[in-house]
C-alpha cells in the first residue's frame, strides 16, 4: 500500500499549491501588528495569522510527503525546495505580528487574555509571551529564518538524501538501511553478524562526511543559544516542553540511576544466549522463532487492541487503511524510519512506514498509528492550538504498544510469553534508557563542540563511554559499534528531542497503571487528552487524568513497573 496524497493536492504540478502560497503570502503581509492593542482587532488578525499558516503549511505539508518517498527524484527535490523557500517567505511576513506580541505591554496583553473572544488561545498567547525574553528584532529574526534554508534545514535535509542513498549488501542481496537494520533481528546469527557489519561497518566508513553535518548542526545551535541569551543549552527544550530544565535533568539522573535494570536484563539475555556477555551483534536477536506478520495481520492485530480499549479509536484508526493514509513497505529512494506527519485540523494525518513482515514492524504500526489518533480528535482544536506539545508527543504512541502487547501476551502462554515480556523490557530499554544515552551523548558533544570541531574518533568515544555507562559489563562491544552515532537522525534534525521519548515512556506507565486501576472509566480522560492537542499546559493535561507529571511519585511508579516487569521474566 502506497499512500494517497490527493487529499491535499492532484500532484506536484497542481496549481493551487503555487495559489495557497500565493495567498499565504498576501495575508502574510496584510497583518498590522498595532492591531494587537485592540482585542477585537487582535482576535481578528490572530485568525488571519493562523489562516496564513495554514494556507502556508498545507503545500509544505505536502512537498515534505512526496520527498519523503522519493528522495532521489529531481522533481520531488525541487519541489520541496521551492515551498520550503516560499513558506520561509511567509513566516518572514509573519515575524512583526509575533515579534509585537511576545513583546505587547504587560496591560495590553492582560487585555488580550481577558477577551471572550480570544479565550480558547488563551494558552497559544501565554506560550507566546514566554519566548518575550529571547525573541530578537523583527529584523533578527528575519534574517535567521532566512539563514536557517542554508544552515539547519540544508544540512537537515543534506542527510536525508545521503543517507537515502546508502546501500548495504548482506550476502547476495543489497538493501536499504531499514531493511539492514530489520536483520539485526533475523534468527540466524551469521545474517545478524553480516547485518551488523554492513551496516556499521558503512556508518564508520562514513563518519567523516557524517560528522561534519553533525558539526554544523551543533554550531548552528550553540549560535542560537548565544543569539537568543539562553543560558542552559536545554533551556529552549525546556521553554517548549513548559518544563523546566531542573526537570529535565532530573528526569536524565533517575533514569541513570536505574542503568543498572539495563544491565541486569542484558546479563539474562547472555544467559538465553549461552554466552557470558551478550555480543553486541545480538542485542537485538530473537530469543526464539519470532513470527511473521505480514501488514494485513499485523493490522487486524492493531485494530483490535485498539477497540478493547477504545472502539472509536478502532474506528478512526480504520480510516488510515481504508482511506490510503499510510505508505507501507520500503522501496528504493523511499525514507529509512517511520513518522507520522499529523498535518492540519483540515486535513488528516499521514503515516509512513518500512514494514518488514516481522513482530517489529507490528509494534511499529501500532506506535504511528498511536500518534494518528492522536492528531486525529485533535483536529477540533485551533491550528494554534493544534498537534502534542513534546511531553506528550509520544504518549499515545507508546500506549498503543502496550496496548497491542496486552492483547498478545493474553493470546500466549510459557515460552512464547516470556519471549513476549522480554521483547517488553527490551522495548523500555530502547524507548527510555537509550534515548537517555542518547541525550548525555549530545550534551557531551555539544559541549565539546564549542571548543573545536569534533573528529570522527571524538564522536566514537563519546559515544562508546555513554554506551558502556548504559550496559555497564553486560555487552560485549566490537569497533564498528563506537560509529552508531551517525545513524541517528534525530541528533541532526532536532535539538534534545530523545529525551522526550523518555519522558513519554514514563507518562504512558503512568497513564497505563490509571487505565489498569480504573478500567473503563480511565477511557474517556484519555480521549481528552487526545483531544486538548495544545490547549493547556501538558502539566495541565495530565492532572486532569490524576498524574503529576515529574514528581518522585512520577518516577518511582514508572521505574517500579519496569523492575516488575524484570522480575516476571524465569
Amino acid at each position: 500500500m502506497e499512500w494517497n496524497l490527493d487529499d491535499l493536492y492532484a500532484g506536484p504540478a497542481d496549481p493551487r499549491i503555487e495559489e495557497d502560497l500565493k495567498a499565504a503570502l498576501a495575508l502574510a503581509q496584510g497583518l498590522d501588528p498595532q492591531g494587537l492593542l485592540d482585542p477585537k482587532g487582535a482576535q481578528d488578525l490572530l485568525g488571519r495569522y493562523e489562516k496564513a499558516l495554514e494556507l502556508a503549511y498545507k503545500p509544505l505539508n505536502y512537498a515534505s510527503l512526496y520527498f519523503a518517498t522519493r528522495a532521489q527524484d529531481p522533481e520531488a527535490k525541487t519541489l520541496l525546495d521551492r515551498v520550503r523557500s516560499r513558506f520561509t517567505e511567509v513566516r518572514n511576513r509573519l515575524v512583526p505580528l509575533e515579534v509585537a506580541l511576545r513583546k505587547l505591554p504587560e496591560e495590553a496583553f492582560q487585555r488580550l487574555l481577558a477577551h471572550p473572544g480570544l479565550a480558547d488561545l488563551g494558552h497559544f498567547l501565554k506560550r507566546q509571551r514566554a519566548y518575550a525574553p529571547h525573541t530578537l528584532s523583527e529584523r533578527e529574526e528575519e534574517l535567521l529564518n532566512l539563514k536557517a534554508l542554508v544552515g539547519r534545514s540544508a544540512w537537515s535535509q543534506f542527510y536525508t538524501e545521503y543517507t537515502g542513498r546508502f546501500r548495504f549488501r548482506v550476502g547476495e542481496r543489497e538493501l536499504t538501511e531499514m531493511e539492514v537494520r530489520a536483520l539485526r533481528r533475523d534468527p540466524d546469527p551469521e545474517v545478524r553478524r553480516e547485518a551488523h557489519r554492513a551496516l556499521y561497518g558503512k556508518l564508520l566508513a562514513e563518519a567523516p562526511t557524517l560528522s561534519a553535518v553533525f558539526n554544523a548542526v551543533y554550531l548552528d545551535y550553540l549560535q542560537d543559544l548565544r543569539l537568543r541569551g539562553y543560558r542552559h543549552p536545554l533551556e529552549p527544550v525546556a521553554l517548549r516542553d513548559e518544563v523546566e530544565v531542573r526537570e529535565i535533568e532530573a528526569l536524565l539522573e533517575a533514569t541513570k540511576a536505574h542503568y543498572p535494570l539495563v544491565e541486569r536484563y542484558y546479563r539474562w539475555k547472555a544467559g538465553r544466549l549461552g554466552r557470558e556477555k551478550t555480543p553486541s551483534e545480538d542485542l537485538l536477536a530473537p530469543l526464539g522463532e519470532k513470527p511473521k506478520v505480514p501488514f494485513a495481520e499485523a493490522q487486524a492485530l492493531v485494530l483490535e487492541a485498539f477497540r478493547r480499549f477504545s472502539p472509536e479509536l478502532a474506528e478512526i484508526a480504520r480510516e488510515f487503511f481504508e482511506k490510503r493514509w499510510i505508505d507501507v513497505y520500503p522501496r528504493p529512494g523511499k525514507r529509512g524510519g517511520a513518522f507520522c506527519s499529523g498535518g492540519l485540523p483540515s486535513t488528516h494525518p499521514y503515516i509512513l512506514l518500512n514494514h518488514t513482515d516481522d513482530l517489529d514492524s507490528a509494534h511499529t504500526l501500532a506506535h504511528e498509528l498511536g500518534h494518528g489518533v492522536h492528531f486525529y480528535p485533535a483536529r477540533k482544536q485551533h491550528l494554534l492550538n493544534f498537534g502534542a506539545s513534546t511531553p506528550l508527543a509520544e504518549t499515545a504512541s507508546v500506549f498503543a504498544e502496550i496496548l497491542l502487547d496486552d492483547l498478545l501476551l493474553e493470546r500466549l502462554s510459557g515460552e512464547e510469553k516470556t519471549l513476549l515480556l522480554a521483547e517488553r523490557v527490551e522495548d523500555a530499554i530502547n524507548t527510555l534508557f537509550r534515548q537517555v544515552m542518547y541525550t548525555f551523548f549530545e550534551q557531551r558533544s555539544l559541549e565539546a563542540r564549542k571548543e573545536a570541531a569534533l573528529s570522527p574518533e571524538a564522536f566514537h568515544a563519546l559515544w562508546d563511554e555513554e554506551q558502556r555507562r548504559l550496559y555497564g559489563e553486560a555487552v560485549a562491544w566490537t569497533e564498528l559499534d563506537r560509529a552508531a552515532w551517525a545513524g541517528i537522525p534525530h541528533f541532526v534534525h532536532y535539538r534534545f528531542y530523545t529525551y522526550s521519548y523518555a519522558l513519554g515512556y514514563l507518562v504512558v506507565l503512568a497513564l497505563y497503571g490509571k487505565y489498569r486501576e480504573e478500567g473503563e472509566a480511565f477511557v474517556p480522560k484519555y480521549l481528552r487528552i487526545l483531544e486538548a492537542g495544545e490547549s493547556a499546559s501538558p502539566k495541565e493535561i495530565l492532572a486532569e487524568a490524576g498524574v503529576e507529571l515529574g514528581s518522585e511519585a512520577f518516577f518511582r511508579y514508572g521505574f517500579g513497573v519496569l523492575e516488575s516487569w524484570l522480575k516476571a521474566l524465569p
